[in-house]
């Protein structure tokens, strides 16, 4: 099997994946309990140095620490969307616009809904990873505000 094509059957499950888990705690009422324990995940997942060692570098250099933060940030988001969907304004050295233009999570969410019929607005899968992120951040000292476009989202990036 080609490798493009096994890129794709498996990028199906994982959306797949995500739709019928956000059907399911939709309908179980608990997609705040699911946010929460995937922020409590992602924290253990952090390596433990990287905390103390933001923080440390924030107060000798917040400007530059902050710029190498939103640029590591919008270069993970290549798992959703390609480098060219992706565009990164700097409003100030304490604030950044990050813009999905066409994020590829809500084009496939979308088809797979649309096939399985389940009960999911395909921008609750954005809410909720939007939602992790926000409070993911929060442990470095960044506010960051959710906004959904058509076809993906925007960031805005704020250091306090």
């Amino acid at each position: 099997m080609p490798l493009e094509e096994k890129y794709d059957k498996l990028f199906d499950d994982y959306v797949l994946g995500m739709v019928r888990n956000t059907a399911l705690h939709k309908e179980l009422g608990v997609l705040d309990k699911d946010r929460d324990l995937a922020v409590k995940v992602y924290k253990e997942m952090l390596p433990s140095l990287l905390g103390p060692s933001f923080k440390l570098l924030k107060a000798i250099a917040p400007g530059k620490t902050f710029e190498q933060f939103v640029e590591q940030s919008a270069y993970e988001n290549q798992a959703y969307a390609p480098l060219s969907d992706i565009e990164l304004s700097w409003v100030s050295d304490r604030e950044a616009i990050v813009r999905t233009k066409n994020c590829l999570i809500l084009q496939r969410s979308k088809e797979l809904v649309k096939k399985t019929g389940l009960n999911v607005d395909p921008k609750e899968l954005c809410e909720g990873c939007a939602g992790g992120t926000t409070e993911l951040f929060k442990e470095f000292g960044v506010d960051t505000t959710w906004e959904p476009t058509e076809n993906g989202c925007t960031l805005t990036e704020k250091l306090k």
